[in-house]
């Protein structure tokens, strides 16, 4: 199993201070700081929003930091609040797990590869895929997947629209997850960046699959 290798083994403890709270600190922080830009700009803040959000135009201007940046822009405050509630769940544990410096990785990592399939639909299907995303859910499906990849039987109990409890396994909860993202993607009928969810789910499992240490050739063939 990937949980059993030594490279996952990084972590002793957690630190008084988690880098995923710092993440999620972070996250709320730049929203409270886009409403008061959105208050106070006098009509620049959309300005602003398309310098920052990941967009088919930005790129092909090449502005790249738009493939980081618009991982810490919220739409609104449900976007927001689901977005932080789970990169709190699942980003404790795998930061524990991974260490921090390859936790952060993963999320980046996970966030610009859900970012750029996206924008490829985008391209694709410009009539069924938004002009710009912004959001920490393609970094937060990467966590997901890699957490399910890691704790596959782990038992997790969630709150179907937030007053249901299910409970189901890690590796359930990825496959549903999977699930409903192909569908959004392939029949967009909402707001929701399905492909993105997708992306980063694959993201997170590319970036464990590249975590694999060198191992010495043994000359076999």
């Amino acid at each position: 199993m990937l949980s059993e290798r030594e490279y996952l083994r990084g972590a002793t403890g957690r630190s008084p201070l988690s880098l995923t709270l710092i993440l999620v600190v972070v996250n709320v922080l730049i929203f409270l700081a886009e409403k008061v830009a959105d208050k106070y700009s006098h009509g620049n803040y959309l300005e602003w929003l398309n310098l920052l959000a990941l967009s088919v135009p930005g790129l092909k201007s090449w502005h790249l930091w738009q493939l980081f940046t618009f991982q810490f822009l919220h739409g609104g405050w449900l976007h927001l609040i689901l977005n932080c509630w789970a990169l709190y769940v699942f980003g404790q544990e795998l930061e524990e797990n991974l260490g921090r410096v390859r936790f952060l990785k993963l999320y980046l990592f996970s966030g610009v590869i859900g970012g750029l399939i996206q924008l490829l639909c985008a391209v694709l299907a410009p009539r069924f895929f938004g002009e710009i995303l912004l959001g920490a859910s393609a970094g937060v499906f990467g966590l997901i997947a890699a957490y399910a990849a890691l704790f596959p039987e782990r038992e997790l109990t969630l709150l179907l629209f937030f007053v249901i409890p299910v409970t189901l396994r890690a590796k359930t909860l990825l496959f549903w997850g999977a699930a409903i993202a192909i569908i959004g993607a392939l029949f967009p009928r909402d707001n929701v960046a399905h492909a993105a969810h997708l992306g980063g789910m694959l993201g997170g499992l590319v970036y464990l699959n590249l975590m694999r240490p060198n191992r010495p050739s043994s000359g076999a063939t």
